[in-house]
């Protein structure tokens, strides 16, 4: 969900909002940590405006994409997650674009992460509960949630008061943080700002934890990229995590590469990319050489991004922004299969 430059919102809807997020997860949060708050209802009228855009499949082993209706309404859903078994999808929701809302609009109910479970197939998903990541924050907004391999962590990314570009002076606007949140029989507990060097004043979002555990990748449009906002990594020692580092061409690009997402044994990466102008926001992937990420190969065109995988890699989930000649107005969840 976008920014001066590619402003990450909550998924990446301000950073498509002005041009115009994945990652597999490997637990999930206990219904004991979810508000016992209704599922998000959507006021908005069906749309009249027609998508100028349909996500289309670009490589062999992807079926073509579904949307996942038993979700989408027509107000955004963002931010997806979906679990490594493939029966929670996690996702963010809001009642209007998030450019379109007051600071004070925007972290109030029914705005925020919903936990939907799977009831029949891989495109029908039910009864979604609210997710409590806030716990101990007068006001936020937490997104685009990424699980560690053990099911001990979760990371996400978050609108809080107390970010690190919020604490300048003056204030700087894009203040998105990662934070961290230890798990406790699925329950999350308060969340930890990671802190600097991964948090800095440019808005640092849109992370996944490797499948090692202790490297994480994330979005920034800090200083050192080679385009607006860049994919970074760094690694957790045990104590501190290191200085991030840039992933460099043919991984990064002079445009906006963003919302990183991994295959459970880590030699693929997929994500968001808008290099080719022409195509816009796609989804990308690139496989791990032994010495570093190779070619960008372009999977799914249409205005899309933050792709998550189950564990099986069986399945691929992402984000469609709705577009018209007026801009953006919606945002959906689609899915793909993979084929032998």
């Amino acid at each position: 969900m976008a920014s001066r430059m590619c402003r990450p919102a909550l998924g990446w809807l301000a950073c498509i909002c002005l041009l115009i997020a994945g990652s597999a997860c490997a637990g999930g949060v206990d219904s004991a940590s979810e508000m016992p708050l209704p599922g998000p209802v959507c006021d908005k009228p069906a749309h009249s405006r027609m998508d100028a855009h349909t996500p289309e499949v670009q490589v062999a082993d992807w079926s073509q994409p579904l949307p996942v209706a038993s979700l989408n309404t027509a107000c955004p859903e963002d931010a997806i997650a979906i679990s490594a078994d493939g029966n929670s999808l996690y996702f963010l929701f809001t009642v209007d674009l998030l450019d379109n809302l007051s600071p004070e609009q925007v972290i109030a109910a029914p705005n925020g992460t919903y936990r939907a479970a799977r009831s029949e197939g891989p495109g029908d998903f039910s009864n979604p509960v609210f997710v409590n990541l806030g716990k101990g924050v007068d006001g936020s907004l937490d997104g685009e949630l990424s699980f560690s391999p053990d099911g001990t962590q979760v990371y996400f990314h978050s609108l809080r008061p107390t970010n690190t570009g919020y604490r300048q002076d003056p204030a700087v606007e894009d203040f998105l943080d990662i934070y961290v949140a230890y798990l406790v029989d699925g329950v999350p507990g308060a969340g930890r700002n990671l802190g600097y060097p991964v948090n800095t004043v440019y808005p640092d979002g849109e992370q996944a934890i490797y499948p090692d555990g202790v490297t994480l990748y994330f979005s920034s449009p800090r200083e050192g990229g080679l385009g607006g906002n860049d994919i970074w990594s760094s690694r957790w020692d045990g104590a501190s995590w290191s200085e991030p580092v840039n992933l460099a061409s043919p991984v990064n690009s002079v445009g906006n590469d963003l919302q990183p997402a991994f295959t459970a044994d880590g030699n693929t990466m997929y994500f968001t990319s808008n290099r080719d102008a022409a195509l816009g926001m796609a989804i990308y992937r690139a496989v791990w050489t032994g010495e570093g990420w190779g070619e960008a190969e372009l999977v799914i065109t249409g205005i899309v991004g933050e792709a998550t995988l189950t564990g099986d890699g069986m399945w691929l989930y992402f984000v469609h922004v709705l577009t018209d000649e007026g801009g953006v107005f919606d945002a959906d969840i689609w899915y793909a299969r993979h084929l032998p």
